[in-house]
């Protein structure tokens, strides 16, 4: 007879390496089709797991390691609904899907039940990829996929803690205000789609009137985005930061547009056309005095300076430190300042 959990302690190492490079394969199609992921996990099922459930009262498996489907296990979480279903198609696309689990739909479940949503795919890598070789070692491994969003992750994890895998595990007087939340979790869940398009439209609106040079615009952070590209004055600064030895590097860690808003409410600046107008001075000594060596700036850190040099009377390093500023950048910029 043979001893299954002897067979699967023999392959274990090579399922962990399996997993892993399934997860890897997963977040490089997921950047290739630009699709965000809130984070990617993944895991092999150990050998005492794999023991435990081969042994569980009212389960039968002739050959476990064919049988049971996470043996590798990968969650993706999601920011959105929307991705979940693209997910989906790309999973359906690069693999060979030998089971798709949809009972954790919210099309499964009645209008007074509630249960953790997600999607469940049993795959194995595609034909393709088989001749590879780098996955033949893999060509008759399988992998459990699951995808949900960042809110459907909570409800599972919380209903987890609760020790609530069913609707029968609830105690009847708790099962309606269970109801009324997983409600409001998937309507959230829907309003972040909606939240997301009108947060797009609003940018491509803002982006086109700074582009278009329209009167009056508003600043907010999306405007300021687009200011520092098309602005000829900022451009001007920007090009004179470079002839005193400043190094631009745009890093998306590095977008101070946020915090440009709030300077500008500070000095009062609401528009674009006045924006313009506060950056119009001499700022060349200022600049090379607030300078260091190795000083690696993004375009948005650049505005802040001018900005900060037009008016320095509103700030203080204190004001800059409490911003986040490092004490050495907030005192060369404001001893900058006090040298000129």
């Amino acid at each position: 007879m043979t001893n299954h959990v002897e067979v699967y302690r023999k392959l274990f190492p090579a399922y962990e390496s399996f997993t892993t490079r399934i997860e890897s394969l997963l977040e490089e199609l997921l950047r290739a089709e630009m699709i965000k992921a809130h984070f990617t996990e993944s895991r092999a099922k150990s050998v005492d797991s794999f023991s435990e459930k081969n042994r569980r009262p009212g389960k039968s498996f002739a050959n476990p390691i064919d049988e049971m489907p996470d043996l590798a296990g990968i969650r993706i979480v999601l920011y959105y609904l929307d991705d979940v279903t693209k997910v989906g198609k790309l999973i359906k696309k690069e693999f060979s899907v030998i089971e798709e689990v949809v009972e954790h739909q919210s099309d499964n479940y009645l209008p007074d039940q509630f249960g953790y949503l997600s999607l469940h795919y049993v795959v194995h890598i595609n034909n393709a990829r088989k001749k590879l070789p780098e996955w033949k070692a893999f060509k008759d491994f399988h992998a459990e996929i699951q995808v949900r969003t960042v809110l459907q992750h909570s409800w599972a994890a919380v209903s987890h803690a609760l020790q609530y895998k069913r609707e029968g595990d609830v105690p009847l007087d708790l099962r309606r205000r269970l109801f009324r939340l997983a409600g409001l979790f998937e309507l959230a869940d829907e309003e972040f789609i909606q939240i997301r398009n009108a947060n797009r439209e609003i940018i491509e609106i803002k982006t086109n009137a700074v582009k278009d040079r329209e009167p009056n615009i508003r600043i907010d952070a999306p405007v300021i985005r687009e200011f520092i590209k098309i602005s000829p004055r900022f451009l001007e600064a920007r090009d004179v930061m470079i002839s005193l030895g400043y190094t631009f590097e745009n890093d998306p860690d590095e977008d101070y547009a946020g915090e440009i808003v709030e300077d500008c409410e500070l000095l009062g600046i609401s528009t674009v056309d006045n924006l313009e107008d506060i950056i119009s001075y001499e700022y060349s000594d200022y600049l090379q005095e607030a300078k260091k060596e190795e000083w690696n700036v993004s375009d948005t850190f650049a505005l802040q300076l001018l900005i900060i040099g037009s008016s320095p009377e509103s700030f203080s390093i204190e004001k800059l430190k409490q911003k986040g500023w490092s004490d050495n950048a907030s005192r060369d910029v404001m001893d900058g300042l006090a040298k000129l």
